[in-house]
């Protein structure tokens, strides 16, 4: 037995990529034992980029364009990055023959279909082999969250609410977790809430978009535009805004959850059409007006009044003119990262996949209904044990 089993808390790994498909971010943390309601820590993190080529077929699974033959392959590689990033920030940890509780393991999402609206069956697929990350790492690996709450119902989707509860609920505040990824989420804690009322769900485009543009238009090479300095300056298009926020999605009330079928290839050619002969710093503004609008009425869709506070993670976190758009249009409503609750920006989600890990190798539910509209709790995942020793 560890000196972590005996003195209260484990250590978990969680492995995160998320619909941006940049990398893979892993985060290991110290997590207190028993069910308490208490926070996580960060012991240390890492990022390991997707090779030009991986990230290219990835985004080929994504929009359904990739062989069969070529996602096996890209199965076991995007398992491969993320061994790689965890060995990265398991390096202390190893080195005092520790291996951790538990693995989660996000995996890549190539498809989420809640409803069954595309594929006729409601399902989400996420790629990564867990039998490499567990044979790799010798723990236990829980991998494929989601289709656990879409089976009773859910979305699938939005599942850190319950570990942004354990991390920031609050007696007197009335708070705002907004995470920017490809996707912008949002989990709403109202002060003194329990459980039950926490509303979470997908409010619009974040990274996605952003990066697309860049993708698309940028300077070669660039994956993204580093801390908005290509939007800078430049002047969003009000109308823009306002046509692209009114399309199904952002009229739907929550849950609801998104992903690159809604936001991906499509939106971003009709972004373009709409926007062609504008400047590349235009553009970008623009499109961070849009999610920066989505944000607003996230925020106001998900509860009575504003807020005390927002708190922002997520690569997006960074994009100081994404940042401001935010603020512009939550009408002075406190906005701050997540490193003020102790929790690092691009480590967030990969800590909530760690936290959600181990609630499901202990026996206990990671869903939260009032988020994802299940029927009811339930343990998430599949764990893929460690091979026995020869």
């Amino acid at each position: 037995m560890s000196r972590a089993d005996r003195v209260g808390y484990a250590h978990a790994v969680g492995i995160m990529s998320g619909t941006s498909a940049d990398g893979v971010d892993a985060a290991l943390t110290r997590i207190p034992r028993g069910g308490l309601r208490r926070p996580s820590e960060l012991l240390a993190s890492a990022f390991h980029p997707y090779p030009d080529s991986l990230r290219r077929r990835v985004l080929g699974a994504q929009e359904g364009t990739l062989p069969m033959r070529d996602l096996f392959a890209v199965h076991v590689e995007v398992a491969e990055i993320a061994v790689a990033a965890a060995l990265a920030a398991l390096a202390a940890l190893a080195a005092r023959g520790i291996a951790p509780t538990v693995v989660g393991f996000h995996g890549q999402t190539v498809f989420h279909d809640p409803h069954g609206e595309r594929s006729g069956k409601r399902l989400s697929i996420q790629i990564g082999e867990p039998a490499v990350i567990a044979a790799a790492l010798g723990s236990p690996v829980v991998s494929n969250f989601r289709m656990a709450d879409i089976l009773e119902g859910g979305e699938g989707a939005p599942l850190v609410p319950r570990f942004d509860y354990h991390q920031a609920a609050s007696k007197t505040r009335d708070r705002v977790l907004l995470n920017l990824g490809g996707i912008a989420n949002l989990t709403r804690i109202p002060a003194g809430a329990g459980l039950d009322r926490v509303i979470a769900f997908d409010c619009g485009p974040a990274n996605m978009l952003l990066d697309a543009i860049v993708g698309a238009l940028g300077p070669s090479g660039a994956r993204f535009d580093a801390g908005g300095a290509l939007a800078d300056g430049g002047h969003a298009s009000e109308e823009v805004v306002r046509d692209f926020l009114s399309e199904p999605f952002f009229a739907r009330r929550p849950p609801k959850s998104a992903g690159r079928e809604d936001f991906g290839a499509g939106y971003l050619s009709r972004f373009l059409a709409r926007t062609e002969g504008m400047a590349l710093a235009d553009r970008l503004r623009t499109a961070a007006a849009i999610t920066g609008l989505a944000v607003a009425r996230g925020v106001e869709m998900s509860g009575k009044g504003a807020p005390h506070e927002v708190y922002v993670s997520g690569g997006g976190a960074k994009n100081t003119t994404l940042i401001a758009e935010i603020r512009a249009r939550l009408h002075g409503t406190k906005v701050e990262t997540s490193e003020a609750l102790g929790v690092p920006v691009e480590a967030k989600e990969a800590m909530a996949f760690a936290f959600l890990a181990f609630e499901s190798l202990s026996g206990r539910p990671g869903n939260v209904p009032s988020a994802t509209g299940a029927k009811r709790e339930v343990v998430l995942g599949s764990i893929t044990p460690p091979p026995r020793p020869a």
